[in-house]
Parts: structure tokens; sequence; C-alpha cells
């Protein structure tokens, strides 16, 4: 019977694949992942289903260093990727925003030089010990990507060596630690503000070179709307064309280029190594849509370490 279950699942993921591999004009490539072979209704992970909670977070506009123009081409992950070339997987946990948000903050220390070298700080103390009832859950939630920077704000976090990720394996947010998990001192580091990149009054060129600019400074927290076909992404320039919505995930700009005409993101995502280019994706640029391919321009923010 489990054999059969499993069979016709990967019949179902293979068809997909088929199905977009048909679809004229496709600017990406597609195959069935080995992260999602036993997955049904969401093939990959959870995700949340909110662009932001409930506006907890107050944030300063943020303005460019430079009055010229950005660059063409923008790519962290070549340029410096002892910060920012770490790609994490939530595995069983909904904690796209925790992850995410926490490794975002991360590489931006490490781009300011707040640490020498870059050093991986805690999502597993956000997540078990926040408290907001939107974010106690493995299960997606509403837990926006607001939350966690306000938590960042607010309280701070230890370093993932001191409390390490342990959601992705339980599937299960856990107690609230009062020390390392070596019984150590909890040391927390906390973030001093955060500005608001993608500004709703913008239009939308503008809001694009708002994010290069950002881009520039570092790394830049975002969010993007799920659909089905992402689950599949494999290489290229994603653009959605088929599949049903399954909601919000967390992830973060890296840089921006060009290939054969068609401008895009380059983005992070927290799938993992085996998902995607290496775990990073590349997004259509200067997408028609108010807010972007994807919704990827609506709810963007960097950190002031």
């Amino acid at each position: 019977m489990i054999q059969m279950l499993q069979f016709i699942l990967n019949t179902a993921h293979d068809e997909v694949v088929q199905i977009l591999e048909n679809i004229p004009g496709m600017t990406w490539k597609s195959k069935v992942h080995d992260a999602m072979k036993n997955k049904t209704d969401q093939p990959l992970n959870q995700v949340f289903k909110s662009k932001t909670s409930q506006n907890l977070l107050t944030t300063k506009e943020f303005t460019p260093v430079s009055s010229k123009k950005a660059p063409d081409y923008w790519d962290w992950v070549i340029m410096n990727p002892g910060c920012s070339d770490v790609v994490l997987d939530i595995g069983n946990c909904g904690s796209s925003s925790q992850v995410s948000v926490i490794s975002t903050f991360s590489d931006f220390r490490c781009f300011q030089g707040k640490d020498v070298d870059r050093v991986e700080y805690s999502s597993q103390y956000m997540i078990s010990c926040n408290g907001q009832p939107m974010c106690s859950s493995c299960n997606g939630g509403y837990c926006g990507t607001d939350v966690v920077w306000k938590f960042l704000i607010d309280t701070g976090t230890v370093t993932e060596q001191c409390v390490s990720y342990k959601s992705g394996t339980t599937g299960k947010i856990g107690k609230c630690p009062t020390q390392c998990d070596d019984g150590s001192s909890l040391q927390f580091v906390k973030a001093q503000e955060v500005t608001n990149i993608c500004q709703k009054d913008l239009n939308s060129a503008a809001r694009e070179e708002t994010i290069k600019q950002a881009l520039i400074n570092g790394p830049v927290s975002t969010v993007v709307y799920v659909y089905e076909d992402l689950y599949y992404y494999e290489s290229g320039i994603y653009q959605h064309v088929y599949g049903y919505e399954c909601g919000w995930s967390a992830c973060e700009f890296v840089g921006y280029g060009e290939e054969n005409g068609v401008k895009f993101w380059k983005v992070k995502n927290v799938w993992g190594r085996e998902w995607g280019e290496n775990g990073y994706f590349r997004i259509l640029r200067g997408s028609p849509d108010i807010f972007g391919e994807s919704e990827i321009e609506y709810e963007c923010y960097q950190a002031i370490v």
C-alpha cells in the first residue's frame, strides 16, 4: 500500500514537470526535488499565509547613500561569499520568516563588519521564545517578517552555536531556553532599527531602483507569494505560470542582473542547497505587477546593526 501511494505521488509530480516543460516561452527549468517526493498539498515546506501580521514594526524610511543610479549588475554571492553564501533549510517546520530573517541579519552584520567572520544567529531562540500567537506553531500560520524584525530589535537573539535549530527535525517550536545548549549563559545581540525598502507609495520603477540601491549596502529581507510551480523550480528566471496558491514565504534579496534580455532578482531561499540554483532562485525583475513578480517587492526590510 505504501509503495503504491509513493508511486502515485511521484507520478503526480512528474506530470506537473511535464506540464511545465510544455508551456511556451518558459524562462526557467523545472524538476522534481527529492525533498518533495513524499509531500502532497504543500510539496516542499509549509509557508506562512500573511504578508504582515499586525503592523507591529516601526521602520525608518530608506535613504540611498548615493544619488547615482545603481549599477546594472550586483551579486553578493560572488562578490562576498564569506558573508552571504550560507543556505539554510527549514526542514519540517513552517519557519521561513524566522529562519530567513535571522539569516539575513547574520549576513548583514558580516557585511557591516560587526562580526569579523560571519556568525550564524539563532532562529530557534526566536521560534521558541517569541510568544506571539501567530508564531506559535510549525504549521506556517501568520508569522510575518515584521514580527521577527521587531523581536530582533526589542529582545535580540543568541548565536546558533548557543541555541541550535531543532524545529526542522522535530516539527515543533519547543520550549523557550533559559541557557545555551551546553549550559552556558545566553548572550543577546539586537538590531538597532529596520529600514523599509519596499515603500508602498513608490511606483514600480522607483521601488526597483530603491531595492537595487539598498543591495549595495548588503542583503535585503523580503517575502514571495508561493505558487505550486515554484516548488519545482530548478534554474533560470522564474515567472509564475502554473498551479495553486500556497501562501507567503520569506527569502532574501542578494543581487540582480539580466540574462538574454530578461531582468531578474537573485534571491536566497531557505529550502536547502538541493532546491533551485544551489539554494537560490532568480525571479523576474521589472514585472508589470504592482509589487513585482509573485509580489517579491511587497515587504522588504534591511537592518541597521
